[in-house]
Protein backbone atom coordinates (compact mmCIF):
# COMPACT_ATOMS: atom_id res chain seq x y z
CA UNK A 1 0.00 0.00 0.00
CA UNK A 2 1.41 3.03 -1.06
CA UNK A 3 2.01 6.10 2.03
CA UNK A 4 0.02 9.05 0.88
CA UNK A 5 1.75 11.14 3.96
CA UNK A 6 4.02 13.24 3.21
CA UNK A 7 6.22 15.84 4.81
CA UNK A 8 4.64 19.16 5.97
CA UNK A 9 8.22 20.94 5.45
CA UNK A 10 8.13 20.09 1.36
CA UNK A 11 5.07 22.32 1.30
CA UNK A 12 6.76 25.63 1.05
CA UNK A 13 5.05 29.12 0.04
CA UNK A 14 7.24 30.92 -2.22
CA UNK A 15 6.99 34.61 -2.63
CA UNK A 16 7.85 34.54 -6.32
CA UNK A 17 5.11 32.25 -6.81
CA UNK A 18 2.65 33.63 -4.88
CA UNK A 19 3.37 37.10 -6.83
CA UNK A 20 3.05 35.44 -9.88
CA UNK A 21 -0.39 33.68 -9.16
CA UNK A 22 -1.52 37.62 -7.93
CA UNK A 23 -0.20 38.85 -11.33
CA UNK A 24 -1.97 36.08 -13.01
CA UNK A 25 -5.29 36.54 -11.50
CA UNK A 26 -4.85 40.44 -11.41
CA UNK A 27 -7.94 40.92 -13.55
CA UNK A 28 -10.31 38.90 -10.55
CA UNK A 29 -8.26 41.02 -7.70
CA UNK A 30 -8.91 44.68 -9.89
CA UNK A 31 -12.63 43.48 -10.43
CA UNK A 32 -13.34 42.70 -6.97
CA UNK A 33 -11.45 46.11 -5.80
CA UNK A 34 -13.31 47.55 -7.87
CA UNK A 35 -16.85 46.39 -6.82
CA UNK A 36 -15.50 47.14 -3.38
CA UNK A 37 -14.77 50.55 -4.06
CA UNK A 38 -17.69 51.18 -6.04
CA UNK A 39 -20.40 50.41 -3.37
CA UNK A 40 -18.11 52.30 -0.83
CA UNK A 41 -18.26 55.37 -2.91
CA UNK A 42 -22.01 54.73 -3.41
CA UNK A 43 -22.44 54.74 0.26
CA UNK A 44 -20.35 57.64 0.86
CA UNK A 45 -22.14 59.75 -1.80
CA UNK A 46 -25.57 58.74 -1.39
CA UNK A 47 -25.20 58.86 2.88
CA UNK A 48 -26.49 62.40 3.35
CA UNK A 49 -23.97 64.31 6.11
CA UNK A 50 -24.77 65.29 9.48
CA UNK A 51 -23.58 67.41 11.54
CA UNK A 52 -22.68 68.02 15.31
CA UNK A 53 -23.76 70.72 17.69
CA UNK A 54 -22.13 71.50 21.42
CA UNK A 55 -22.82 72.63 24.56
CA UNK A 56 -21.01 73.09 27.60
CA UNK A 57 -21.95 73.58 31.04
CA UNK A 58 -20.22 73.81 34.41
CA UNK A 59 -22.48 72.02 36.94
CA UNK A 60 -22.75 74.44 40.44
CA UNK A 61 -19.88 74.18 42.14
CA UNK A 62 -20.26 76.36 45.23
CA UNK A 63 -22.34 77.17 47.51
CA UNK A 64 -24.13 80.66 47.36
CA UNK A 65 -23.38 83.38 50.01
CA UNK A 66 -26.25 83.17 51.57
CA UNK A 67 -25.94 79.22 51.89
CA UNK A 68 -22.61 79.61 53.31
CA UNK A 69 -24.37 81.53 55.91
CA UNK A 70 -27.06 78.62 56.56
CA UNK A 71 -24.15 75.83 56.51
CA UNK A 72 -22.53 77.81 59.42
CA UNK A 73 -25.24 78.28 61.52
CA UNK A 74 -26.56 74.79 60.96
CA UNK A 75 -22.91 73.34 62.08
CA UNK A 76 -23.19 69.52 60.97
CA UNK A 77 -26.46 69.34 60.32
CA UNK A 78 -25.52 71.11 56.95
CA UNK A 79 -23.81 67.22 56.02
CA UNK A 80 -26.95 65.44 56.26
CA UNK A 81 -29.40 68.10 55.94
CA UNK A 82 -29.31 67.88 52.26
CA UNK A 83 -29.18 71.72 51.50
CA UNK A 84 -29.94 72.77 48.23
CA UNK A 85 -27.29 74.93 45.71
CA UNK A 86 -24.74 72.51 47.18
CA UNK A 87 -22.47 70.96 44.58
CA UNK A 88 -23.80 68.53 41.57
CA UNK A 89 -21.55 65.98 39.48
CA UNK A 90 -21.28 65.91 36.38
CA UNK A 91 -21.91 62.59 36.22
CA UNK A 92 -25.64 62.99 37.63
CA UNK A 93 -26.31 65.69 35.56
CA UNK A 94 -25.66 63.42 32.96
CA UNK A 95 -27.84 60.47 33.74
CA UNK A 96 -30.58 63.42 34.84
CA UNK A 97 -29.94 64.77 31.16
CA UNK A 98 -30.35 60.87 29.55
CA UNK A 99 -33.51 59.92 32.16
CA UNK A 100 -37.09 59.54 30.29
CA UNK A 101 -38.71 62.66 31.71
CA UNK A 102 -36.06 64.93 29.70
CA UNK A 103 -35.89 62.65 26.35
CA UNK A 104 -39.89 62.93 26.34
CA UNK A 105 -39.86 66.97 26.63
CA UNK A 106 -36.90 66.87 23.82
CA UNK A 107 -38.91 64.38 21.08
CA UNK A 108 -42.43 66.09 21.58
CA UNK A 109 -40.78 70.02 21.60
CA UNK A 110 -38.78 68.93 18.60
CA UNK A 111 -41.47 66.81 17.06
CA UNK A 112 -38.87 63.76 16.75
CA UNK A 113 -41.33 61.23 16.57
CA UNK A 114 -42.73 62.34 13.11
CA UNK A 115 -39.47 62.62 12.07
CA UNK A 116 -38.05 59.65 12.86
CA UNK A 117 -41.06 58.12 11.38
CA UNK A 118 -41.85 55.69 14.99
CA UNK A 119 -45.13 55.01 16.42
CA UNK A 120 -43.54 53.84 19.75
CA UNK A 121 -42.27 56.26 21.84
CA UNK A 122 -39.46 53.71 23.49
CA UNK A 123 -37.95 53.21 20.02
CA UNK A 124 -37.73 57.11 19.72
CA UNK A 125 -36.23 57.82 22.92
CA UNK A 126 -33.46 54.90 21.99
CA UNK A 127 -32.72 56.58 18.83
CA UNK A 128 -32.73 59.93 20.27
CA UNK A 129 -29.93 58.63 22.96
CA UNK A 130 -27.95 57.07 19.71
CA UNK A 131 -27.14 60.75 18.75
CA UNK A 132 -26.81 62.15 22.04
CA UNK A 133 -23.11 62.65 23.34
CA UNK A 134 -23.11 63.86 27.25
CA UNK A 135 -19.67 63.59 28.72
CA UNK A 136 -18.08 64.98 31.79
CA UNK A 137 -15.00 66.13 31.67
CA UNK A 138 -13.24 64.57 35.02
CA UNK A 139 -10.11 67.14 35.41
CA UNK A 140 -12.47 70.44 35.30
CA UNK A 141 -16.12 69.13 35.91
CA UNK A 142 -17.41 70.99 32.41
CA UNK A 143 -20.20 68.48 30.84
CA UNK A 144 -20.41 68.81 27.18
CA UNK A 145 -24.21 68.08 25.62
CA UNK A 146 -23.99 67.22 21.96
CA UNK A 147 -26.04 66.14 19.45
CA UNK A 148 -25.64 64.65 15.90
CA UNK A 149 -28.15 65.68 13.10
CA UNK A 150 -28.90 66.37 9.52
CA UNK A 151 -29.45 69.85 10.18
CA UNK A 152 -27.01 72.05 11.69
CA UNK A 153 -29.48 74.79 12.74
CA UNK A 154 -31.53 71.89 14.61
CA UNK A 155 -28.94 69.99 15.67
CA UNK A 156 -27.72 73.43 17.55
CA UNK A 157 -31.17 74.02 18.55
CA UNK A 158 -31.55 70.56 19.96
CA UNK A 159 -28.47 70.45 22.30
CA UNK A 160 -29.52 73.90 23.97
CA UNK A 161 -33.01 72.59 24.33
CA UNK A 162 -31.21 69.74 26.27
CA UNK A 163 -29.95 72.00 28.68
CA UNK A 164 -32.70 73.87 29.22
CA UNK A 165 -34.66 70.75 30.44
CA UNK A 166 -31.70 69.86 32.40
CA UNK A 167 -31.79 73.06 34.27
CA UNK A 168 -35.53 73.04 34.79
CA UNK A 169 -35.63 69.19 36.11
CA UNK A 170 -32.73 70.02 38.35
CA UNK A 171 -34.66 73.44 39.54
CA UNK A 172 -37.81 70.84 39.81
CA UNK A 173 -35.85 68.42 42.34
CA UNK A 174 -34.22 70.93 43.98
CA UNK A 175 -37.55 72.63 45.03
CA UNK A 176 -39.63 69.58 46.16
CA UNK A 177 -36.42 68.79 47.92
CA UNK A 178 -36.50 72.37 49.68
CA UNK A 179 -40.40 71.43 50.19
CA UNK A 180 -39.82 68.48 51.94
CA UNK A 181 -36.88 69.76 53.99
CA UNK A 182 -39.66 72.83 54.77
CA UNK A 183 -42.28 70.12 56.00
CA UNK A 184 -40.59 67.76 58.01
CA UNK A 185 -38.73 70.99 59.93
CA UNK A 186 -42.28 73.04 60.09
CA UNK A 187 -43.68 69.81 61.75
CA UNK A 188 -40.21 69.92 63.79
CA UNK A 189 -41.06 73.41 65.02
CA UNK A 190 -44.43 72.61 65.71
CA UNK A 191 -42.97 69.69 68.03
CA UNK A 192 -40.46 71.66 69.90
CA UNK A 193 -42.53 74.81 70.34
CA UNK A 194 -45.06 72.02 72.23
CA UNK A 195 -42.62 70.99 74.41
CA UNK A 196 -41.29 74.66 75.29
CA UNK A 197 -44.74 75.63 76.15
CA UNK A 198 -44.97 72.22 78.34
CA UNK A 199 -41.38 73.17 79.63
CA UNK A 200 -42.62 76.95 80.57
CA UNK A 201 -45.52 75.64 82.48
CA UNK A 202 -44.23 73.03 84.56
CA UNK A 203 -41.77 75.34 85.77
CA UNK A 204 -43.69 77.94 86.46
CA UNK A 205 -46.16 75.55 88.51
CA UNK A 206 -43.23 74.25 90.06
CA UNK A 207 -42.56 77.73 91.08
CA UNK A 208 -45.25 78.44 92.30
CA UNK A 209 -45.73 74.87 94.55
CA UNK A 210 -42.37 75.23 96.40
CA UNK A 211 -41.74 78.88 96.17
CA UNK A 212 -38.10 78.44 94.50
CA UNK A 213 -36.98 81.27 91.98
CA UNK A 214 -33.33 80.84 91.42
CA UNK A 215 -30.29 78.99 92.57
CA UNK A 216 -26.72 80.31 93.14
CA UNK A 217 -24.30 81.35 90.07
CA UNK A 218 -22.58 78.49 90.11
CA UNK A 219 -25.39 75.91 89.85
CA UNK A 220 -27.21 78.17 86.87
CA UNK A 221 -23.74 77.66 84.91
CA UNK A 222 -23.59 73.91 85.45
CA UNK A 223 -27.17 73.78 84.15
CA UNK A 224 -26.70 75.81 81.30
CA UNK A 225 -23.94 73.84 80.69
CA UNK A 226 -25.99 70.21 80.42
CA UNK A 227 -28.85 71.73 78.88
CA UNK A 228 -26.19 72.86 75.94
CA UNK A 229 -24.47 69.88 76.02
CA UNK A 230 -27.70 67.72 75.70
CA UNK A 231 -29.13 70.21 72.88
CA UNK A 232 -25.77 69.20 71.38
CA UNK A 233 -26.10 65.36 71.98
CA UNK A 234 -29.72 65.63 69.88
CA UNK A 235 -28.43 67.10 67.67
CA UNK A 236 -25.19 64.59 66.83
CA UNK A 237 -28.07 61.64 67.46
CA UNK A 238 -29.64 62.77 64.29
CA UNK A 239 -26.40 62.71 62.32
CA UNK A 240 -25.59 59.10 63.48
CA UNK A 241 -28.60 57.92 62.71
CA UNK A 242 -28.81 59.83 59.04
CA UNK A 243 -25.28 58.68 58.21
CA UNK A 244 -26.32 54.66 59.86
CA UNK A 245 -29.07 54.87 56.90
CA UNK A 246 -26.39 54.99 53.72
CA UNK A 247 -22.94 55.02 55.04
CA UNK A 248 -21.17 51.68 56.24
CA UNK A 249 -19.96 50.78 59.53
CA UNK A 250 -16.29 51.51 58.64
CA UNK A 251 -17.40 54.80 57.21
CA UNK A 252 -14.68 57.15 58.52
CA UNK A 253 -17.13 60.14 58.90
CA UNK A 254 -19.54 57.62 60.77
CA UNK A 255 -16.91 56.37 63.06
CA UNK A 256 -16.03 60.21 63.64
CA UNK A 257 -19.37 61.30 64.82
CA UNK A 258 -19.99 57.84 66.91
CA UNK A 259 -16.96 58.69 68.54
CA UNK A 260 -17.95 62.55 69.04
CA UNK A 261 -21.40 61.04 70.33
CA UNK A 262 -19.63 59.48 73.22
CA UNK A 263 -17.48 61.72 73.99
CA UNK A 264 -20.72 64.55 74.46
CA UNK A 265 -22.20 61.22 76.60
CA UNK A 266 -19.29 61.21 78.58
CA UNK A 267 -18.69 64.76 79.39
CA UNK A 268 -22.77 64.84 79.92
CA UNK A 269 -22.63 62.04 82.77
CA UNK A 270 -19.89 64.00 84.53
CA UNK A 271 -21.81 67.20 84.28
CA UNK A 272 -24.79 65.21 85.53
CA UNK A 273 -22.61 64.01 88.31
CA UNK A 274 -21.58 67.26 89.69
CA UNK A 275 -24.92 68.31 89.46
CA UNK A 276 -25.96 65.81 91.97
CA UNK A 277 -23.06 66.45 94.44
CA UNK A 278 -23.47 70.49 94.29
CA UNK A 279 -27.50 70.67 94.42
CA UNK A 280 -28.05 73.11 96.88
CA UNK A 281 -30.17 76.23 96.56
CA UNK A 282 -29.51 80.15 98.07
CA UNK A 283 -31.40 82.28 99.50
CA UNK A 284 -32.17 82.94 103.16
CA UNK A 285 -36.10 81.78 102.55
CA UNK A 286 -34.68 78.12 102.16
CA UNK A 287 -31.58 78.05 103.84
CA UNK A 288 -33.53 76.47 107.25
CA UNK A 289 -35.76 73.99 105.31
CA UNK A 290 -34.57 70.50 105.54
CA UNK A 291 -35.41 69.90 101.98
CA UNK A 292 -33.05 72.23 100.37
CA UNK A 293 -31.28 69.42 98.59
CA UNK A 294 -34.03 67.79 97.55
CA UNK A 295 -35.65 70.87 96.15
CA UNK A 296 -32.26 71.90 94.28
CA UNK A 297 -32.43 69.00 92.51
CA UNK A 298 -35.94 69.23 91.43
CA UNK A 299 -35.01 72.85 90.56
CA UNK A 300 -32.42 71.86 87.95
CA UNK A 301 -34.52 69.34 86.54
CA UNK A 302 -37.05 71.78 85.39
CA UNK A 303 -34.42 74.64 84.08
CA UNK A 304 -32.74 71.97 82.47
CA UNK A 305 -35.48 70.58 80.85
CA UNK A 306 -36.90 74.02 79.98
CA UNK A 307 -33.17 75.57 78.56
CA UNK A 308 -32.99 72.27 76.33
CA UNK A 309 -36.56 72.82 75.43
CA UNK A 310 -35.51 76.05 74.33
CA UNK A 311 -32.64 75.72 72.77
CA UNK A 312 -34.22 72.79 70.29
CA UNK A 313 -37.03 75.43 69.20
CA UNK A 314 -34.11 77.91 68.34
CA UNK A 315 -32.53 75.10 66.43
CA UNK A 316 -35.95 73.92 64.26
CA UNK A 317 -37.06 77.30 64.13
CA UNK A 318 -33.66 78.50 62.27
CA UNK A 319 -33.84 75.40 59.87
CA UNK A 320 -37.24 75.69 59.50
CA UNK A 321 -36.42 79.42 58.08
CA UNK A 322 -33.66 78.48 55.77
CA UNK A 323 -36.08 75.70 54.38
CA UNK A 324 -38.45 78.40 53.45
CA UNK A 325 -35.32 80.63 51.63
CA UNK A 326 -34.30 77.43 49.80
CA UNK A 327 -38.07 76.75 48.77
CA UNK A 328 -37.93 80.55 47.63
CA UNK A 329 -34.95 80.28 45.56
CA UNK A 330 -33.04 79.18 42.38
CA UNK A 331 -30.40 77.31 43.50
CA UNK A 332 -29.17 75.15 40.89
CA UNK A 333 -28.51 77.50 38.20
CA UNK A 334 -26.32 76.03 35.50
CA UNK A 335 -23.26 78.20 34.26
CA UNK A 336 -23.18 78.09 30.39
CA UNK A 337 -19.51 77.89 29.52
CA UNK A 338 -20.51 77.70 25.50
CA UNK A 339 -24.12 77.54 23.76
CA UNK A 340 -24.45 75.10 20.79
CA UNK A 341 -24.23 76.84 17.61
CA UNK A 342 -24.97 76.27 14.10
CA UNK A 343 -21.79 74.10 12.96
CA UNK A 344 -20.12 74.63 9.41
CA UNK A 345 -18.61 71.64 9.45
CA UNK A 346 -20.09 68.37 7.99
CA UNK A 347 -19.27 65.54 10.88
CA UNK A 348 -20.03 62.07 9.15
CA UNK A 349 -20.09 60.82 6.57
CA UNK A 350 -16.30 61.39 5.82
CA UNK A 351 -16.40 60.18 2.13
CA UNK A 352 -12.37 60.46 1.33
CA UNK A 353 -12.11 57.58 4.33
CA UNK A 354 -15.35 55.37 3.51
CA UNK A 355 -13.82 55.20 0.10
CA UNK A 356 -10.02 54.32 0.92
CA UNK A 357 -11.23 51.85 3.44
CA UNK A 358 -13.82 50.10 0.79
CA UNK A 359 -11.03 50.12 -1.61
CA UNK A 360 -8.43 48.75 0.53
CA UNK A 361 -10.79 45.85 1.64
CA UNK A 362 -11.85 44.75 -1.96
CA UNK A 363 -8.14 44.60 -2.57
CA UNK A 364 -7.32 42.73 0.40
CA UNK A 365 -10.53 40.26 -0.32
CA UNK A 366 -9.34 39.84 -3.70
CA UNK A 367 -5.79 39.04 -3.32
CA UNK A 368 -6.85 36.89 -0.17
CA UNK A 369 -9.10 34.32 -2.21
CA UNK A 370 -6.48 34.22 -4.89
CA UNK A 371 -3.88 33.29 -2.57
CA UNK A 372 -5.93 30.28 -0.42
CA UNK A 373 -7.45 28.91 -3.95
CA UNK A 374 -4.11 28.84 -5.68
CA UNK A 375 -2.21 27.41 -2.85
CA UNK A 376 -5.33 24.52 -2.21
CA UNK A 377 -5.18 23.42 -6.19
CA UNK A 378 -1.43 23.36 -5.58
CA UNK A 379 -1.28 21.05 -2.10
CA UNK A 380 -3.91 18.77 -4.31
CA UNK A 381 -1.17 18.47 -7.45
CA UNK A 382 1.18 18.10 -4.93
CA UNK A 383 -0.53 15.29 -3.14
CA UNK A 384 -1.56 13.52 -7.23
CA UNK A 385 2.65 13.78 -8.02
CA UNK A 386 3.26 12.07 -4.87
CA UNK A 387 0.85 9.03 -5.28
Amino acid sequence: MPDHRYDDDEVEIDLIEVCKDLWRRKGFIFLITFLFGAVATAYAFLTPFTYRAECRVLPPQSVSVRMAGIAAQLGGLADFVGLPGMSTSGATMVEIMKGDSVVDAIIDKFHLMEELSEDIRLNARKSVLAVLEANEDTKSGIVSVAYIHKDPVEAADIANAFVDELQKKMQEIAVQKAIEQRSFFENQLIQAQQELNQAEEDMMNYQQSSGVIALEKQTETLIASIAQLRSQIATKNVEVSSLRSYARKDNPQLRLAQSQLEAMNKELRRLEEEQRRTGVLSGDLLSSIGRVPELGVEYQRYVRALRFANAKYELMLRQYENAKLSEASDLSTLSIVDKATPPDWKYKPKRGQIMMIGTMLGFFLGAGWVFITESMKKAREAQEDYD
